[in-house]
């Protein structure tokens, strides 16, 4: 509410009506010389905006001291003033303070904060003198009547204990005293149970007669009343006060941490809550209003960077806010939310990313101005009351000293550029002073971790931007070799297929590189292979896309080639002709290899009725009919901009890319065509068959459906088929080593976004196969029963992370690797943080697995041969 506070009274005027100005006058000098300001011979300031959009008044009273202006004994002493101010004074009783009030229609409260403490009256504007007299008598009059007092400070006591219950309220505080070292926003407004039970009348009256003074105090209205009259009535109330001395209170440097800090609360709860600070501005500073849009721009709403980022993409978030905390002494930033306390170590990680982004490279246009109108319409809806017109009058002439300061907030906001904010965020983002606190009910990270983390995302060399056509781009520079990988990948593949169009990605990434509007199928050939580069295009089964490998110093042609196969293929039908052999080829292929076209039928089973089940290999009746305008459908269709990653790995420099980028892809639009995503597969209903097939070997498959890619357990999943498979596996060293069932035996995965396969699998002699099927249900049992040791989980994590080393070595393999994560929703930094997250899975984790997913009744079984 603090950051945004011009717009109220710079576009009330939109919804007063029948208002014209002269063209060369600003509206928004004219609003806020609507306003009138009065100082009394006391040192009262009133401001007065006449509001007349209803038959209402706002009477606010605020006095310049908050919680801040506390010492350490007197903590929570302005929160509890703040109550006994309604308990009575020397002429009226508690009952007719609200109540004479309420009997007008109207309604009276108060809040503390730590700068300031306000008391107001809303209602119709016959209230207004009620309002005057008794504002006038609660703040310059009270009682503190003890027998009052000690009632209320149980009250106090209880609202303590009622926050305590709030596991957001006690995080923050918990991070409120870790962000700062000495400033006393480091202290709860409520203050603490030993101290507010502490307090006498004599406290109470001493810390009024020190800063309830007039000339510490704003008195603002907003009210459809005549002028004359209001300030005869205020006057008549406000005039004759009795005489304080203002004390003067001399606040301490704030040093703020100079590296970070983890808080970490454990309490029985079933949320995680995460709060993360940065140092922020005073509103007294210039890059106050400029901050307030980065962090709307950031973390302002369910579009804003964070949230899309680590919610809807990632979904590492349950919700997640940013926002500047900017009070009259040091601020701070703050970015808070809910997640699985599982995933907290994750947030950290992308958190950082993402800040670390616009530093780099700023937020985009489209993000500012978004950011601009965010603020706008936020302040426009709040403008439309009398209660908000008064806060924002009363906000800035606490705070900034002058209500006018409504004026300079507006032109930064107007005037403030990409640029700007780029500056800010290098300025205010210094992750050396980041204090992480999380809430949950058990410690998940140490604090070491925590700064490792920190410190090895700050060093991160990956860029990051988003086209104005809305295409991530993510650009990895390494500099050892002279080589460049890129990799262009969308959603699709298998899982958008249907029985009738089985095969479409595979033909449709065949022929896009086979001819387009500026060269034939041979130039492209020949000009890669004159450049030393490659460009493909692949298919799988969640995604499919293009891929180029490129030496450093023929970039530069080699991405030219490549925007011209993304964005001018011409799908021609001679050259479907010519390819329509080899798209069959890999059917007759897959028919010849027994162990291919028995996982082929066994996941036709296992997804019944369901694009999981079809062939990745594609289907010989859409090969043999498919014409050209097919895949340019699908190429309308599928290859938008808007859901695609587009990776650079390698030797290049993130900067010149993008400007390369925004000029090559400026004119590819994004795509009016929703795409329906695949529906979660249903369970098996046949559990076994077998095909009959003249082999040598039986081919026998054991599986099973197991939750997503993009869940909890693909690691335990990926720890389990490690640890079965290979020659160290149990598999393998029962069935194999000391039975001499077979040759071949082993256990796989089959990762989709729904649901995922896993799969046991042994090519043995017909005469062995009752055996080897015992094989593996007794493997599957005592695993069930007894879980696996230490030892296989090590082995199986360290077999997972060598394979992932080994496969990632290049800068195509890399930059694919990133792409079709990011597109997956698993991140782009998975692989990266692939070996942290092995960690958190424990023994228990994985006999759970198979104990919830690997039943006998849930288990498909296939046979092909004799």
């Amino acid at each position: 509410m603090l950051k945004k506070l011009f717009w109220i009274v710079f576009f009330i005027i939109l919804f007063l009506g029948g208002f014209s100005m002269p063209g060369e006058a600003k509206k928004s000098d004219y609003i806020v010389d609507k306003v009138v300001e009065k100082k009394l011979a006391n040192g009262l300031t009133v401001l007065f905006y006449p509001y007349e959009r209803e038959d209402v008044v706002t009477v606010k009273l605020c006095v310049k001291v908050g919680s801040a202006y506390e010492n350490e004994k007197q903590a929570g002493i302005t929160h509890l003033i703040e109550h006994m101010i309604f308990k009575g004074t020397e002429s009226k009783k508690p009952e007719d303070i609200v109540g004479e009030i309420e009997a007008l229609g109207g309604y009276m409260n108060a809040f503390t904060s730590f700068d300031y403490t306000c008391y107001y009256t809303t209602g119709p504007t016959k209230i207004l003198e009620k309002s005057l007299d008794i504002l006038s008598d609660i703040v310059f009059h009270p009682y503190f009547d003890p027998k009052e007092l000690e009632r209320e400070k149980e009250v106090v006591v209880e609202e303590m204990k009622m926050r305590l219950d709030n596991p957001h309220v006690v995080l923050f505080e918990e991070v409120m005293k870790a962000s700062y070292q000495k400033y006393p926003y480091r202290r709860p407004i409520i203050g603490y149970e030993e101290t507010v039970r502490s307090f006498k009348r004599e406290d109470l009256l001493s810390f009024i007669n020190q800063f309830y003074t007039p000339e510490n105090m704003v008195l603002s209205v907003v009210g459809k009343i005549p002028q004359d009259e209001l300030f005869s009535l205020i006057n008549k109330y406000f005039t004759n006060l009795p005489k304080r001395k203002l004390k003067k209170v001399k606040f301490p440097e704030e040093p703020f941490t100079e590296k970070p800090k983890l808080v970490w609360v454990e309490r029985p709860v079933k949320e995680g809550y995460f709060v993360f600070t940065l140092p922020g501005v005073s509103f007294r500073e210039e890059d106050a209003p400029l901050l307030d849009l980065l962090v709307q721009a950031l973390g302002g709403g369910e579009s804003s960077r964070l949230y899309v980022r680590l919610k809807r993409e990632l979904n590492l978030v349950k919700t997640i806010s940013m926002s500047a905390f900017s009070p009259v002494g040091p601020g701070l930033i703050e970015i808070y939310g809910t997640a699985d306390p599982e995933k907290f170590k994750d947030i950290v990680s992308h958190l950082i990313t993402e800040l670390e982004e616009i530093k780099n490279l700023g937020i985009t246009e489209e993000e500012l101005q978004k950011a601009k109108v965010q603020l706008l319409s936020d302040f426009v809806f709040d403008a439309e009351t009398s209660d908000g017109l008064s806060s924002t009058l009363s906000f800035f002439q606490l705070k900034r000293g002058n209500y006018r300061d409504i004026l300079w907030y507006k032109n930064k906001i107007e005037q403030a550029t990409v640029e700007d904010l780029k500056e800010v965020a290098k300025k205010y983002f210094n992750f050396d002073k980041l204090v992480g606190g999380f809430l949950s009910e058990k410690r998940h990270f140490d604090e070491e971790d925590f700064k490792k983390l920190l410190s090895l995302k700050k060093d991160s060399p990956v860029k990051f931007f988003t086209l104005e056509n809305k295409l991530k781009v993510i650009v990895y520079p390494r500099k050892d070799l002279p080589t460049v990988g890129i990799t262009l990948a969308f959603p699709g593949g298998l899982r958008f297929e249907t029985p009738q169009t089985n095969g479409l990605f595979q033909a449709l990434t065949l022929l896009w590189t086979r001819g387009t509007q500026k060269y034939s199928a041979e130039e492209i050939s020949s000009k890669l292979e004159a450049l030393g580069a490659t460009i493909k295009g692949f298919s799988g089964r969640n995604t499919f896309g293009l891929k180029a490998l490129s030496l450093s110093f023929n970039f530069d042609q080699t991405l030219e080639l490549f925007k011209e196969i993304l964005l001018t293929p011409t799908f021609k039908e001679e050259e479907c002709e010519k390819a329509r052999p080899e798209l069959i080829s890999m059917i007759f292929m897959q028919e010849d290899n027994p162990i291919s076209l028995a996982v082929n039928q066994f996941l036709k089973i296992l997804f019944p009725d369901h694009p999981y089940g079809l062939n990745i290999a594609g289907d010989l009746n859409f090969y043999q009919n498919f014409k050209a305008e097919d895949l340019r459908q699908a190429y309308q269709k599928f290859v938008t901009p808007e859901k695609a990653v587009l990776t650079v790995v390698g030797d290049v420099d993130p900067f010149i890319l993008k400007q390369k980028l925004e000029s090559y892809l400026k004119d590819w639009k994004t795509s009016k065509v929703r795409v329906k995503e695949e529906e979660e597969p249903k369970l098996p209903s046949q559990k076994t068959q077998k095909i009959k097939k003249e082999t040598f070997q039986n081919q026998i498959l054991l599986g099973f459906q197991t939750p997503g890619l993009n869940s909890k357990e693909k690691l335990v999943l990926e720890i389990l088929s490690s640890a079965l498979s290979g020659q160290d596996g149990r598999l393998f060293r029962v069935l194999r080593d000391e039975r001499s069932l077979a040759y071949s035996v082993t256990s796989f995965t089959v990762f989709y976004p729904k649901k995922s396969a896993f799969v046991l699998y042994i090519g043995c002699s017909p005469e062995k196969e009752e055996a080897a099927i015992a094989g593996f249900w007794e493997i599957l049992e005592e695993v069930s029963k007894k879980g696996l040791t230490l030892e296989e989980i090590e082995r199986a994590k360290n077999r997972l992370l060598g394979k992932l080393k080994i496969g990632l070595q290049s800068n195509l393999a890399k930059s694919e690797d990133i792409a079709v994560n990011e597109v997956l929703n698993l991140g782009w930094d998975y692989s990266q943080n692939y070996e942290n997250m092995l960690q958190y899975i424990k023994q228990e984790d994985i006999q759970k697995f198979i104990k919830t997913y690997l039943k006998k009744e849930n288990a498909v079984l296939f046979i092909l041969g004799k």
